[in-house]
């Protein structure tokens, strides 16, 4: 597939005279050129900037520890889970928040923006797909902010609806959908965050945890009738 995202553990900066992406590692540099999807990813990273968030950066290779139990999930085949070499890759960008938790002073607002992996495959889910995980420990308008985000993406009006639901990770859960074809697709949830994941960090903050499907916000602004047409 054109422009698919397989090159791993490498950085990622946009050439603003060019308009092009360039990734670079130590032993060779590879060239995406007008890759729409490359920069609407580029885009999503620059409106939690722009709203003062620290991205966070974590492997995409996991450990059962930091993918499932200290997230107080406790089935190694959460929504699917697929392995490499006895290591797990990730579910969800979700495990940031245990390394953030015992690395980092927490005193500000918090994001992670990569690829996940599960072993789930139709038009509207891939098994490998690009998430935005975020923590607000300060003040902050979770749900206008979300729909702020999804506003800046469409630059137009669309219909959404809120629903309760359940995550393993947040307490108190919500999830966003937005219709499309006549059809509601989840594109993102939001809750408190678990008091088990804090207890286990010796943490006495009041988190809010959320994350977007960053492929299925672009499916819908482009119109695709096939999530994997996105990489076309």
């Amino acid at each position: 597939m054109k422009n698919y995202f397989f090159i791993n553990k490498i950085n990622f900066i946009e050439n603003e005279k060019n308009n092009c992406l360039y990734f670079l590692n130590k032993k060779k540099k590879v060239l995406f050129k007008n890759s729409s999807y490359f920069n609407f990813i580029l885009n999503s990273k620059k409106f939690f900037l722009k709203n003062n968030f620290i991205q966070i950066n974590t492997p995409e290779i996991e450990n059962f520890n930091y993918n499932f139990k200290l997230l107080n999930i406790f089935k190694k085949d959460f929504k699917g889970s697929l392995y490499f070499k006895n290591k797990i890759l990730r579910t969800h960008t979700s495990c940031f928040q245990n390394r953030l938790f015992k690395n980092y002073f927490i005193n500000s607002n918090f994001f992670n923006i990569g690829k996940v992996y599960r072993n789930d495959y139709d038009n509207i889910h891939l098994p490998c797909f690009y998430q935005i995980d975020f923590l607000i420990i300060k003040n902050f308008k979770i749900l206008e902010f979300i729909l702020s985000f999804f506003s800046n993406s469409f630059k137009k009006k669309f219909f959404f609806k809120i629903r309760k639901t359940k995550f393993p990770f947040t307490i108190n859960s919500f999830e966003i959908d937005i219709l499309n074809n006549f059809e509601w697709i989840e594109l993102a949830g939001y809750g408190l965050s678990n008091q088990n994941i804090l207890m286990n960090n010796n943490l006495k903050k009041k988190i809010i945890a959320g994350g977007i499907g960053l492929d299925r916000l672009f499916f819908i602004l482009k119109k695709k009738f096939h999530i994997k047409s996105i990489y076309d």
